[in-house]
């Protein structure tokens, strides 16, 4: 092998760095001769590797999500019992399958690390794309912040097994604390390696979830599923639970996110994408069934502050098993799994929105070797690590997460789909790899389920959980005033998100004349 063709193999190395920029370029659908000197060397400096293949889009796609499956979508069979809970689900379920696929259309036209920043940059204008990108930022930056909570929780319930007269909540921290640390380290280390990893934790976490499965088998009482009355708190509590069953499927769109690191994300993406989901769908559907089937009392499981109803279900069906500390340790997987996908959409975002200016632009930071965003990964990791410390002070810090990361998501799906009505008018030859099947109606459907989900949250939360929307609306006012204050004057037109958009004002131009 000679000299050139080994340095073309080295990390961080000019020549992979200009294929990289070669292949962002060519999905930006622009002729590479067209752009200026001073722009390719930006795309140079901030490329990311791509490593990623169809498994680790799946892995991605399912690991992010899995802590769905492990808790938070427990606190709605408080709401609307076990029916009630699975109704709501079931509208979960369906929503998101016709999400993955309209979102599959928008991800391989537009593949960037900026996802809905590229989306709403291009359909509308950047002020939209900053809504859109800021949107998805807050729905993961919450999710992490819960999940690092949960996982912390998961590990107490690890500890008290084996010492008594814990301090719950500083068990708890120092535990959320320790997996912020290490996931950080992960994240900064490589996007190879960290998908990697990504792959043997999922796995993990779903061996833990058929665990629990088989474990609940013998305790199976269907009666404890069709209650008297079947609705324990009728239509309203349905509806109630819809916002906690948005948490078994919520951050799928993490994979958005990663076609910048995708190899053929035109391929990659639309086929990991419905693969992940048609895998998450089986598996809350399974969790659900033995969950409520085989728990002594809903009420228990769903309590505000359980954190860890399957070790609790388990641990009340076989108390004092060896087998029990065994399942408790394997669930850890099923918590860090998600935590690393979740830093990684928070860290992808940030990194988007501060190469294209929206956010400071040293969020925007490559490492030079690594080709991560590093900057980016340790600020976000010590936020949600002052979060962390938050929570040991106020007992609804998790489900002001959840909700909160719930509520954000929503915002984003219907901007999302206003963009996909959008370009499908304005900019109709846009090349789009893969089409949304049955449009104009499966689209629709998405908007109009977003819409009256988002809905609940007004109707019900703005009373039991107030904090909730007020915690949304400041953050979204932070972000408002920091883009028309500071940002909208600082934008980067190299970034691909700019460039992408820059393109089809060019072919309006064109057709124009």
């Amino acid at each position: 092998m000679s000299t050139e063709q080994a340095l073309e193999n080295v990390p961080g190395s000019s020549s992979e760095l200009d294929r990289v920029v070669d292949e962002v370029v060519s999905e930006a659908h622009l002729q590479g001769e067209t752009l200026r000197p001073e722009e390719r060397a930006f795309l140079k400096e901030h490329a990311l590797k791509k490593p990623m293949g169809v498994l680790h889009i799946w892995a991605l796609g399912v690991g992010v999500v899995i802590t769905g499956e492990y808790f938070g979508w427990n606190q709605g069979l408080k709401e609307g019992g076990p029916i009630g809970m699975l109704l709501a689900t079931l509208f979960v379920c369906a929503l998101y399958m016709m999400w993955v696929l309209a979102l599959s259309e928008l991800s391989v036209a537009m593949p960037f690390a900026g996802g809905p920043l590229a989306y709403g940059r291009r359909a509308v204008s950047p002020a939209f794309g900053f809504i859109m990108g800021w949107s998805m930022f807050l729905e993961a930056l919450f999710a992490t912040i819960g999940t690092a909570l949960a996982t912390g929780g998961y590990i107490y319930f690890v500890c008290d097994l084996f010492f008594k007269d814990l301090d719950k909540g500083l068990v708890t921290t120092i535990a959320a604390l320790i997996t912020v640390a290490v996931f950080a380290v992960v994240q900064w280390w490589g996007s190879k390696r960290q998908a990697q990893l990504m792959e043997c934790m999922t796995y993990g976490a779903i061996v833990a979830l058929v665990w629990f499965w088989i474990a609940c088998i013998p305790h199976v009482r269907m009666e404890r599923i069709f209650t008297d009355p079947m609705l324990t708190y009728g239509w309203s509590g349905v509806l109630k639970a819809i916002p906690y069953a948005i948490w078994w499927l919520v951050m799928i769109e993490t994979i958005a996110l990663a076609p910048e690191e995708a190899r053929e994300p035109h391929k990659t993406i639309p086929r990991g994408l419905t693969l992940a989901q048609i895998t998450l769908v089986v598996l809350v559907l399974l969790t659900w069934f033995f969950a409520c089937a085989a728990g002594s009392d809903f009420k228990k499981t769903g309590a505000d502050d359980m954190l860890y109803p399957l070790p609790f279900i388990y641990a009340e069906n076989w108390p004092n098993s060896a087998h029990l500390l065994v399942f408790s340790i394997v669930a850890i997987f099923g918590m860090i799994v998600s935590y690393n996908g979740m830093i990684y959409a928070v860290s992808r975002q940030s990194f988007s929105l501060g190469r294209a200016g929206y956010l400071p632009k040293i969020l925007g930071h490559v490492h030079p070797t690594r080709r991560t965003p590093d900057m980016s990964i340790f600020f976000w990791s010590l936020v949600v690590a002052g979060f962390v410390v938050w929570g040991y002070f106020n007992g609804d810090a998790v489900l002001v997460a959840v909700l909160t990361c719930n509520l954000t998501a929503l915002i984003w799906y219907v901007l999302a789909m206003v963009c996909l009505f959008v370009l499908r008018k304005r900019d109709p030859h846009m090349p789009r790899p893969y089409k949304v099947p049955l449009y104009p109606v499966l689209p629709a459907l998405v908007l109009v389920m977003s819409l009256f989900a988002a809905g609940i949250y007004a109707w019900y939360y703005q009373a039991e959980k107030p904090i909730v929307l007020w915690l949304a609306l400041i953050m979204y006012a932070v972000g408002a005033i920091y883009y028309f204050g500071i940002a909208r004057r600082r934008l980067e037109s190299a970034a691909p998100e700019e460039l992408a958009a820059r393109r089809r004002h060019e072919n309006g131009k064109q057709a124009g004349s």
